[in-house]
């Protein structure tokens, strides 16, 4: 069984538990950052095709103090 290289939308969002907005703006440095590796993401039709490298640059980026 061939696991995947390359993550949606809803797969981001489960995974990581991070909100819509925040999404849209971590695409928009993405997009930014990666322009030159379309390999690790693109978007294919309405929607982006995220890299599974890339998962961690979805995480939080501040955390709890508690």
């Amino acid at each position: 069984m061939k696991q995947k290289t390359h993550l949606k939308y809803a797969d981001i969002i489960s995974i990581t538990g991070i909100s819509e907005r925040t999404f849209r703006y971590r695409m928009v440095e993405l997009k930014e950052k990666y322009k030159d590796s379309p390999e690790l993401l693109f978007k294919k039709g309405h929607s982006w095709r995220i890299h599974v490298s890339l998962i961690n640059e979805f995480n939080n980026k501040h955390t709890n103090k508690n």
